[in-house]
């Protein structure tokens, strides 16, 4: 999330809210749907609004469905612990407790990302992203027991480890593209700025996106994972060959379209722009989304920069009215609400504003006007109908997101 702002209010981000910002597939290849026709995105008819659906979580930071028929979703809490949120009620005992693996002193430190295995109903397996006691990224698999409600906390292997210079820009998420592949977010280690140049650095995975196999299956036997060999940048000798994408800040959330499977990242900016960047589902990784060349659209702390190679966002937004750190959410894919077809929704931690994103019929993107939420959104969730869902950190409330239109 921010830098210098976070400091303040999310290790850096928004000087004016609260200090906690939020910090803020392996194997099988899913089976491709078949995309629907896209209606076209009229933002002046959008109207939404949130309804709680479950209060008492400790910050809450994720909502994540395992996709195993059981309609639950696991939330995410930055302090080590998943609850589940199953029939409208929380469930007492935590899913998985690892309290005392993780630090979450910082204002972006803490159990930042879940998700789980495509197979999970068969495997039991789901992968962690959280902060360890040293301060630096830990990337693990766990196991459920025979209880589907309750995880074996001593079932940890480590996938990846990354050591973190500064407490911020940590990145965070995990998600299984539409290819079975784990994707791993990192911001570009912190402080403010950029000092290390990491997000154009191609030796680190410090502000890139990786992509990843974790099917037990298929890693070699010397290493926790194996490396796609599809990977844009494998056989490059000055590239990691897990990076996917690269020049991102701190990627809070990146969500992937399951109709589709077009990736949508939403990178927090510096001290002026926040971003959405997009990846459509036919290309092949390798995107430059600018980092520190560019903040958003604009050349940063420049006149002038060379742009070429660079892929700009398709929206962003200013501070100039209380915004200060993206937070990225889902394209809506449920069924209760068909006029939200198709729409991307995304947030501002610091102002609550609720934005939704889609193509006119011209085929240009354009955004909604804010929806005022007055919630600290730390992050989105997707149950497994495609419904989604809004965590407010500072009230430890998830939401669900509806319309407010009578059309609908």
């Amino acid at each position: 999330m921010k830098t210098t702002r976070r400091a303040s209010a999310l290790g850096s981000l928004c000087s004016a809210v609260f200090a906690l910002a939020l910090l803020l597939g392996g194997g099988a290849v899913a089976a491709a749907q078949t995309p629907e026709p896209q209606r076209a995105f009229n933002p002046d008819e959008l109207r939404v609004g949130l309804e709680p659906v479950a209060k008492g979580l400790n910050q809450p930071l994720g909502a994540v469905a395992a996709n195993d028929g059981s309609d639950r979703l696991f939330i995410v809490e930055k302090g080590g612990a998943i609850r589940i949120f199953a029939r409208g009620a929380l469930v007492d005992q935590p899913f998985l407790n690892i309290t005392d693996k993780v630090d979450s002193s910082g204002s972006e430190q803490g159990l930042l990302g879940l998700a789980f295995a495509p197979d999970y109903a068969r495997s039991g397996l789901f992968y962690v992203d959280y902060i360890d006691k040293d301060g630096n990224t830990v990337v693990a698999r766990y196991k459920v027991t025979e209880d589907a409600n309750v995880a074996d906390p001593d079932s940890e292997e480590v996938i990846l480890r990354q050591d973190q210079p500064y407490p911020n820009h940590n990145g965070g998420q995990l998600a299984f593209g539409p290819d079975g592949y784990l994707y791993i977010s990192f911001g570009d280690g912190g402080s403010e700025g950029d000092p290390q140049g990491n997000g154009q650095k191609h030796g680190t995975w410090l502000g890139k996106i990786l992509r990843i196999d974790v099917d037990p299956a298929h890693k070699p036997a010397d290493a926790a994972y194996a490396v796609p060999k599809d990977n844009p940048f494998v056989g490059k000798d000055d590239f990691k060959p897990e990076i996917w994408a690269y020049g991102l800040r701190n990627p809070w959330r990146f969500s992937f379209d399951k109709q589709t499977g077009d990736l949508y990242i939403a990178d927090v900016g510096q001290n002026t722009i926040e971003e959405i960047d997009f990846q459509p589902a036919k290309d092949k990784g390798g995107e430059n989304y600018g980092w520190s060349i560019m903040e958003g659209t604009d050349c940063y702390q420049a006149a002038s920069c060379d742009k070429s190679g660079l892929t700009m966002p398709v929206a962003e937004y200013t501070h100039q009215k209380g915004g200060c750190s993206v937070t990225g959410g889902f394209v809506y894919r449920g069924g209760q609400f068909p006029t939200l077809q198709g729409i991307y929704f995304f947030a501002d931690y610091c102002s609550g504003k609720l934005w939704g994103l889609g193509r006119a019929a011209d085929g240009t993107w354009v955004k909604s006007a804010p929806t005022e939420t007055n919630a600290a959104v730390s992050s989105f969730g997707e149950d497994e109908q495609g419904e989604l869902y809004v965590c407010d950190l500072n009230a430890g409330i998830l939401y669900h997101l509806v319309t407010t239109s009578p059309q609908s």
